[in-house]
This record gives structure tokens, C-alpha cells and sequence, in this order.
């Protein structure tokens, strides 16, 4: 074998191993863990990070809206599902305003309309279909402080029962729907009344050993590093015959 070609090889044997090394102490180390999972507790550890859970397709903390209402109480979103402070409340979209009427809280989204009663309680949601309107996209104040839906197809104006509505005309204004930061406790508090109480510690481990929790990337990667230890492997054992038929070949006499 030439020196050049000799050289080429032990590059490349040497940065497969140590690509492969990180793959090995990762698989060895959540290997060590997994298999004392009884004793370490680990399906009763719960993981509440965002990135793992959005890793497992579950909403994250992030991912909440919260616009105030009343006292110190709360409207808060979170895929596709609206709650009265923490509690879950109704599916819905994202509200687009929140006007306060007698004894009412009223949600307004595009396509929905949700009442609460003053304790929170849902009242009755009403839907596109039973609306004048076909989408909602604002909701406003004319001069006289009466509340204006703005609707696709015209605007429209409601009495204090929003149970009529009547085609409205004139000016109005829009004040954007102010939000809330919510505090840990308080997201915690909506994320496990939505799903639970997060990711068990064993399956987070049990998928990073297997590169699952990256997804695709993270198994190809895995194999990827698994084929790398297999080369290395046999090509070590393939150096040690060759090396070994050399020295038990007998020298010739010259």
C-alpha cells in the first residue's frame, strides 16, 4: 500500500470513529438509564419542555394566548381550544375580541360566537351558520359606545342580549384585543388541564436512543452512525488478519 493511500484511509477511519463515538456514548449512556427505569422512577418523571413537546406534536406554553376579562379572570387559546382562566371551555378559534354585556362575557371569533355566564360558564355558542354574517374580521365602537361587528359581507350591530342583530352603516373604531402574559403556574396549570401532565422521562429517553425523537433525521442519522460503527468494525478486523498472515508468513531464505 502506498503512503498517500495509507494516509487517506487513516483519516477516514479516524473521523468515522470519532463520529461514531458520539453515537455509542449516546446509545450507551440512555441504554445505562433505560434499563434501571423501575428503580430511577423515570415513567414518573414528566417532561414539560417546549421543544420536547412539540417534538411529540403536544402544544407547549409558548404556544398560549391569554386577553383578560373581568376581576383577574382570564380568556386564554391554545390549539384550537379556548379556557376560562385554566379551564378548558370550548373548542374555537383564536378570539378576535371579548365585549362585556349584562351579565354576559361575549367571545367573538370569525366564525363563532361564544357566551359566557359572569361566572364563567358557557352559555351558548353560536356558529357561522346561524350568524347574519358569513366571517367576522373586527370588532368596533360607533360614537355611541354601542359594539359593531364587522362582518365580510356588511357590518351589524347588536342589542345588550345579543339575540338580534341589525345591518349597521355608519362609522365605527376598532381597538386591537389587548393580551397577558400568564405566569409559570398558570401555564402549567392550562397545559395539564389540556394534556395531561406532559412526556414521561422513559419515553424521552427511549426515543433519543433510537434517534426517534428527531424524527426522520434523527433515525437516519442513527443508522447512518451504526453503519460507521459496523465499517470501523471490520475494517479494524480486517487490518488485524492481514497484519497477523504477515507475521506468520515464513521468511524466505535469500
Amino acid at each position: 500500500m502506498n503512503v498517500p493511500r495509507k494516509r487517506v484511509i487513516l483519516a477516514w477511519h479516524r473521523w468515522l470513529g470519532i463520529l461514531s463515538a458520539i453515537f455509542l456514548l449516546s446509545v450507551s449512556i440512555t441504554g445505562l438509564v433505560l434499563n434501571h427505569t423501575e428503580r430511577l422512577g423515570l415513567d414518573s418523571i414528566k417532561i414539560r419542555n417546549d421543544f420536547i413537546l412539540n417534538q411529540y406534536g403536544m402544544a407547549s406554553g409558548s404556544q398560549i394566548s391569554a386577553y383578560p376579562t373581568e376581576g383577574d379572570n382570564f380568556i386564554a387559546h391554545l390549539d384550537g381550544q379556548l379556557f376560562y382562566n385554566t379551564d378548558p371551555l370550548v373548542p374555537a378559534l383564536k378570539p378576535i375580541s371579548i365585549v362585556q354585556s349584562e351579565n354576559l362575557s361575549v367571545i367573538l371569533t370569525t366564525d363563532s360566537l361564544i357566551l359566557l355566564t359572569p361566572e364563567g360558564q358557557l352559555a351558548e355558542k353560536l356558529s357561522a351558520t346561524e350568524l347574519p354574517w358569513d366571517a367576522l374580521s373586527a370588532v368596533g365602537k360607533n360614537e355611541n359606545g354601542e359594539t359593531i361587528l364587522v362582518g365580510s359581507d356588511g357590518n351589524w350591530q347588536t342589542n345588550p342580549s345579543w339575540i338580534d342583530f341589525e345591518p349597521y352603516e355608519g362609522s365605527y373604531s376598532v381597538t386591537p384585543l389587548s393580551s397577558i402574559e400568564l405566569t409559570s403556574e398558570q401555564r402549567n396549570e392550562l397545559l395539564a388541564n389540556y394534556q395531561g401532565e406532559g412526556v414521561p422521562l422513559y419515553r424521552v429517553l427511549l426515543d433519543l436512543h433510537s434517534g426517534r425523537l428527531f424524527g426522520w433525521g434523527g433515525r437516519t442519522l442513527m443508522d447512518l452512525s451504526a453503519i460507521a460503527v459496523i465499517l470501523l468494525v471490520s475494517s479494524g478486523l480486517l487490518g488485524w488478519l492481514r497484519k497477523s498472515r504477515r507475521i506468520s508468513e515464513p521468511k524466505s531464505d535469500s
